[in-house]
């Protein structure tokens, strides 16, 4: 098959950048043909873990050490997986999860660090958000995913093994002790984050410092911007229709994350039950469509948004009255006429563009 033909600007066109290209390569500039606002394309390196793909992307300009760069920010994805990973039965989480109870276990920071933020967003959301939830979700059948509505007294027994009341932290020992049997923490709703905040602290260390990492799409972080952008954009989905997006995200370092049911639910008797639970009452969260929430870490975004999504859109907005910091895009459950109304607060035109009003 022969080759289409290209105009004669299409030609000189590209004999143009590439010349550019050679000059730059021979000064030996970072950003060959971006300083011209010319190289507009993108490097993307994936990798698979914790159940979903995570992407790390930069500018085609950054110099041959960003790829070994990227490889690295990939490896430490699986460095944090291999330690809070409770599928596997070597993970410092399950040792935890296995000895907690018995004794105070002397842990990692990374794992404290788990602990500690999951305590303290559990406490600040009146206990919306628990990383001690995992009997609920087994009780549920989300944890096999083979959802399923338990027995009520199934639902009690599992609730009687969930709360973060039960976890003690000693901050100089650094050690976790549960005070009861039957809790085990689950790094769900928080794990995605801590691992893109850890990542994006290894791409700065090694010199890439304009780089958008995501989780699955659905948890982010960001460092810098492109050189020809002033922050990373993408788009809020829509569950309802993926061609209209919510909004347009632009994220310049910070973290990003959305959460909602669409994907993971069961239908039983014509009504919806999703995966995110409520871990005071043990039945699905049934507040909101989808939660988009903007903070300063990726694990605090992915956290909240969990959180806001049980609390419902009230609770929420008093929750970020006292928060400035913690921005929020509520898609809400549809009204009596089936319209979805958008509430957002603590967002600007420079963070975040609505783009649709209600669905």
């Amino acid at each position: 098959m022969k080759s289409p033909l290209r105009s004669r600007r299409d030609f000189f066109s590209g004999g143009f950048q590439s010349l550019l290209k050679s000059v730059a390569d021979a000064a030996d500039l970072k950003e060959p043909l971006a300083f011209l606002g010319l190289d507009r394309t993108y490097v993307r390196m994936k990798r698979q873990a914790m159940a979903t793909d995570f992407e790390v992307l930069y500018g085609s300009y950054e110099n041959a050490k960003a790829r070994e760069t990227g490889m690295k920010v990939l490896d430490e994805i699986d460095r944090i997986e291999s330690m809070m990973s409770i599928w596997k039965e070597t993970s410092e989480l399950s040792q935890v999860n296995r000895r907690a109870a018995q004794e105070p276990v002397r842990v990692s920071g990374e794992i404290f660090a788990l602990a500690r933020l999951g305590k303290q967003i559990y406490e600040e959301t009146g206990g919306a958000f628990d990383l001690t939830s995992t009997p609920l979700s087994r009780c549920w059948g989300f944890f096999s995913r083979h959802g399923r509505i338990p027995e009520p007294e199934k639902i009690n027994e599992a609730l009687a093994c969930v709360g973060m009341q039960h976890v003690t932290l000693d901050e100089e020992e650094q050690t976790i002790f549960f005070e009861q049997e039957g809790i085990e923490l689950t790094p769900a709703s928080i794990g995605k984050g801590i691992a893109l905040d850890c990542a994006i602290a290894i791409a700065k260390e090694h010199g890439l410092n304009n780089v958008l990492i995501n989780g699955g799409c659905s948890s982010v972080i960001s460092a810098g911007a492109p050189a020809w952008k002033d922050a990373w954009q993408f788009h809020v989905r829509n569950p309802f229709d993926e061609n209209h997006p919510l909004g347009m995200v632009n994220l310049k370092n910070r973290g990003f994350s959305s959460s909602g049911s669409k994907e993971q639910h069961f239908i039983h008797e014509g009504k919806m039950y999703g995966h995110i639970l409520d871990p005071r009452t043990g039945w699905p969260a049934d507040e909101a469509v989808s939660v988009n929430v903007i903070a300063p870490t990726a694990a605090r975004a992915e956290a909240l948004s969990t959180a806001f999504y049980v609390m419902g859109v009230e609770k929420t907005m008093k929750y970020c009255e006292n928060y400035k910091d913690i921005g929020v895009l509520i898609l809400c459950k549809p009204d009596e006429n089936g319209k979805s109304e958008i509430v957002t607060t603590n967002l600007t035109q420079e963070n975040l563009e609505v783009l649709t009003a209600s669905c």
